[in-house]
């Protein structure tokens, strides 16, 4: 009964502080809150959205089974600091100046190409369907947990649903980022505490923890873990696409454009990925820790929740309220940055006269029809699901040539970047439905083959052409953007002294 009302209790907190951001009433302001986000909501929105409730399921269950590879998020974590630190300024720049709302529009922008605009805004919601299902469905399993199967799970999937489409259609951004900070501070405060508590309540402390490891299941400290033995470059490859990929998610990316500077985007780059690695760490450690007990490790998924409910019912209704907080946290990023794909990079690249009003009812109307058709997925087994969301990295890695070379490389041209995306991603998938024989031997995934093709046909579209013409105005804008900065800081410094 204790986990049903503490569920509710949070839910409802949640719908209170968004209270006020309902009611937007321009496109802009719904796909980006007017750019007005300070470092705190930049930082909880981008820490909240990328660790999803399935952390503390699908990939606890990893730590618990495997051990020290589900480690392969902490490195992972830095690559995408770099990443996040050399796709900020720019996006923030010409996001703001060009009145962007999109990653999507951004990239359109950058390589004046519509068919690349509408490529990416296609994909970004393709590639993002299979996580929101998951979410939803890690939403219905853990409310019929916490009733102990009074709500099925697919009516738990029903009120999350519901929750997650009422403030996100009525409040957009402004609303996903009031809704993250509150589910980014549980998670970071009250779930590390959890763990910390966990891990010396259960295993008198992190020593001792390890030093039974060590003694009884070292393989668990050891890559790649006990009962399977990929070669040592699957490391590499999880945590390369990972790394590259991971800021690429149209729910993550989108929140540069939300910033309302680029001191507060470029904050946000060091506090979102050291905060969730903290909290990771010690997530992984309790998940070595359960692969001791013999009865846990045989139902690696449900582990933490099993452990939980062995504590009190105060520890599993916490533990519940974190896991619904993060996947409220995922759905409401991925409902939001799907609805501005559909509105403004597919429907008004089609037809160009739509307002700002038509545009909002759009993506408004796209929010709804997304929640029941997420529905549907309730009837997916999740380890479907699972399977289906991790092989979209294999995709979105596609991205990270397209952005990192557009921003950077003046030659990057729409001919090579569309080319070199759908060459890319069809050569992935291909690779991972074939399964070769050199897959299994080599241990590369088919992202990292795909990745290198869609880089070498963006080089040779580079050299094989001219620079755009438009190119030069996009960097006299970062120059000029520059240079507006450094004199607004000598200001600053000449009045403070």
């Amino acid at each position: 009964m204790l986990p049903t009302i503490a569920i509710l209790l949070f839910v409802g907190l949640m719908l209170f502080t968004t209270r006020n951001q309902l009611g937007v009433k321009g496109f802009e302001d719904y796909a980006t809150a007017s750019r007005s986000v300070n470092t705190l909501g930049i930082t909880f929105g981008v820490l909240s959205t990328w660790y999803v409730g399935a952390s503390y399921t699908a990939w606890a269950g990893f730590a618990v089974q495997y051990g020290f590879i589900a480690y392969y998020v902490t490195p992972y974590a830095m690559i995408t600091l770099v990443v996040l630190y050399l796709v900020a300024e720019r996006t923030f720049l010409w996001g703001k100046k060009y009145h962007v709302e999109t990653q999507a529009e951004l990239f359109g922008l950058r390589y004046r190409s519509k068919s690349l605009r509408m490529v990416m805004g296609f994909a970004g919601v393709a590639f993002s369907t299979p996580w929101l299902l998951m979410e939803w469905w890690t939403q219905g399993y853990v409310l019929s947990y916490a009733t102990n199967g009074v709500v099925s799970p697919f009516w738990g999937m029903v009120l999350g649903v519901i929750v997650v489409v009422f403030y996100v259609s009525l409040g957009g951004m402004r609303s996903v980022i009031t809704a993250n900070i509150l589910q980014g501070l549980y998670m970071f405060l009250i779930g590390t505490g959890l763990m910390l508590w966990m891990v010396y309540e259960y295993f008198d402390g992190f020593g001792t923890l390890f030093t039974r490891l060590a003694t009884d299941y070292s393989e668990v400290l050891t890559y790649p873990g006990p009962g399977w033995n990929p070669p040592t470059t699957y490391w590499t490859s999880i945590v390369i696409t990972s790394g590259l990929a991971g800021f690429m998610w149209p729910w993550v990316y989108n929140k540069l454009l939300a910033g309302d500077s680029i001191r507060t985007i470029k904050q946000c780059t060091l506090f979102a990925p050291v905060l969730g690695t903290i909290f990771y760490a010690v997530l992984v450690i309790l998940g070595m820790g359960i692969h001791m007990d013999e009865e846990l490790r045989a139902a690696p998924q449900q582990a933490f929740l099993d452990l939980f409910s062995r504590d009190s019912p105060v520890s599993l209704a916490l533990l519940l309220v974190l896991i619904t907080a993060a996947s409220l946290g995922t759905v409401s990023g991925i409902l939001n940055a799907m609805s501005t794909a559909i509105s403004n990079d597919l429907a008004l690249v089609l037809k160009r006269d739509i307002g700002s009003a038509a545009a909002l009812k759009i993506a408004r109307v796209s929010v709804v029809l997304l929640g029941l058709l997420a529905l549907a997925g309730a009837a997916i087994q999740s380890g479907m699901l699972i399977f289906l969301a991790l092989l979209t990295y294999q995709g979105m890695i596609m991205l990270f040539p397209v952005v990192i070379l557009g921003l950077y490389w003046r030659r990057a041209n729409k001919e090579g970047a569309l080319a070199g995306f759908i060459s890319g991603t069809g050569l992935s998938f291909y690779l991972t439905i074939a399964e070769p024989a050199f897959m299994g031997s080599y241990g590369w995934t088919s992202g990292v083959y795909g990745l290198l093709v869609t880089t070498i046909v963006m080089l040779a579209a580079g050299y094989m052409k001219a620079e755009e013409p438009h190119v030069a105005s996009l960097w006299d804008d970062l120059a000029k953007a520059r240079a507006k900065v450094k004199e607004e800081r000598k200001r600053e410094l000449s009045t403070a002294h």
